[in-house]
């Protein structure tokens, strides 16, 4: 296993160290041609610090924009719209602050616009040769997806035919059975049948699949569930043919392989520098919420002892990204030992548990203040999916075999689902808020992040939280 591992990552390593070099050899070009017969140094600054400098921005927001994948059938077209709009992004911020501010070079704006058009040019020169070559290599069989097709039917046939024959990027090793194997079947089709449904994650292991296509000859709601569940946690990416789109509806992102058109299931949720950009965006609110506002914890705090006996603060186990169990604090807004003699159990509506204090605090989420904490040490966001007791996790992974994929996510404080819906009570009540929660994390964003957070704020104004 560990093995395996290492090639897959070396492999992957190799083709990202090209990409760095390249994208360096191609910006020392641009520069040397452009910037250094123009630009004046001053204060002593070095011209290749200058552009190492420049070099380490670029690569970092090529980076954060995931401008060094691997994949060989990656749209050229996209990747060099991408280098123009982050290379002309980064100059247009240089040639403001040029305008604006003293730079330690001396270099004129025209001359800056000249650069970039160098650079985003050679740039995408090297992008395009290294891709070219990627795509020479897979004719000859190097750097091909391992592919498994889940099916043994007439349509999973013509799929592995119209990967095979095309030259796609795809190696279609065999077929997984979503019922026992038969042997008699693997005569009509040119690939083996590998093994069951139920033994899929071994051959992922054993077979280094990079890509599941399941391909049922008719809908198998059950069973499509059960590979979702089974591939959890692998390095694969799951894709199902569009008359199934109705099964995983709100969680699939669609794409076309040539023609060929697949939903894709677990795509990578959110990109790297939209991880940057919401981490920063919950260190400053959370330094925002527990410095300024600190006077106001001490009031809410004193009402708190004054209304009932017991601490000031709600510690409480929950489970948070990749499965990880967290402490989450909040302002007690129950008696103390509430659920001593009844375990755990959802909050009602008229819940004789929550003191006077708690419910003005929870009519304007006040209880909910406290966790700017968890934000802070990164167990939370301010905006994802609310975290679940382990106990009511367990119960509902059993329930909703896709509620692992909450997961995937740094929890929030508030959410899609809070914002539409109230607090849970019933199992009803989560079932209706997967739907929400399952649509922020196919579609999250900092614009989301931001709607959402307004909206929180309008409720808390409005005193119709519960």
């Amino acid at each position: 296993m560990a093995k395996l591992d290492f090639q897959r990552n070396f492999k992957f390593w190799t083709v990202v160290a090209i990409l760095l070099t390249v994208d360096i050899v191609m910006g020392w070009i641009a520069f040397s041609k452009v910037l250094i017969p123009e630009i004046v140094a001053t204060n002593g600054i070095s011209l290749v610090g200058v552009f190492i400098g420049i070099n380490a921005v670029l690569i970092a927001l090529f980076y954060f924009n995931n401008r060094y994948k691997v994949d060989p059938t990656l749209s050229r077209f996209a990747e060099i719209e991408n280098i123009f709009k982050v290379t002309l992004g980064t100059i247009l911020f240089v040639i403001l602050f040029n305008e604006l501010f003293e730079l330690p070079v001396i270099v004129s704006s025209t001359v800056l616009l000249r650069y970039w058009i160098t650079l985003a040019v050679t740039l995408s020169a090297g992008r395009l040769v290294i891709r070219q070559i990627q795509k020479s290599l897979l004719k000859k069989g190097y750097g091909a997806k391992n592919t498994i097709i889940v099916g043994v039917n007439e349509r999973a046939k013509k799929v592995a035919e119209y990967l095979t024959n095309r030259h796609l990027g795809y190696k279609v090793v065999g077929f997984v059975t979503p019922d026992p194997v038969q042997k008699s079947s693997s005569e009509q089709l040119e690939q083996p049948i590998l093994a069951s449904v139920n033994e899929l994650k071994q051959v992922i292991d054993n077979f280094q699949i990079n890509e599941v296509i399941i391909a049922f000859e008719r809908p198998n709601h059950n069973r499509l569930l059960d590979i979702i569940t089974l591939a959890n946690g692998s390095p694969v990416s799951l894709k199902i043919i569009p008359d199934m789109y109705e099964v995983v509806s709100g969680l699939a992102k669609t794409e076309q392989i040539h023609g060929l058109p697949l939903i894709q299931i677990n795509p990578e949720i959110i990109s790297r520098f939209e991880k940057f950009l919401k981490r920063f965006f919950d260190i400053l609110s959370a330094c925002i919420v527990i410095i300024p506002l600190m006077p106001f914890w001490f009031i809410l705090a004193l009402a708190i002892k004054i209304n009932s006996r017991g601490p000031i603060f709600y510690w409480q186990d929950r489970i948070g990204m990749d499965g990880k169990q967290f402490k989450i604090v909040k302002f007690r807004s129950m008696f103390k030992d509430a659920e001593t003699h009844t375990g755990p159990i959802w909050a009602a509506e008229d819940d004789p548990r929550i003191t006077n204090v708690g419910y003005f605090m929870r009519r304007f989420r006040l209880d909910e203040v406290p966790q700017f904490l968890n934000v802070l040490s990164g167990q939370m966001s301010v905006v994802g999916p609310r975290p679940e007791r382990p106990y009511f996790v367990q119960k509902l992974m059993e329930e909703f075999p896709f509620y692992y994929r909450r997961h995937k996510v740094r929890p929030g404080i508030t959410g899609w689902a809070q914002i539409k819906r109230s607090y849970d009570t019933t199992i009803d009540d989560v079932r209706q808020k997967l739907k929400y929660d399952f649509f922020y994390i196919e579609n999250i964003s900092i614009s989301l992040d931001l709607k959402i957070m307004f909206n929180t704020v309008a409720v808390m104004f409005s005193g119709k939280g519960q």
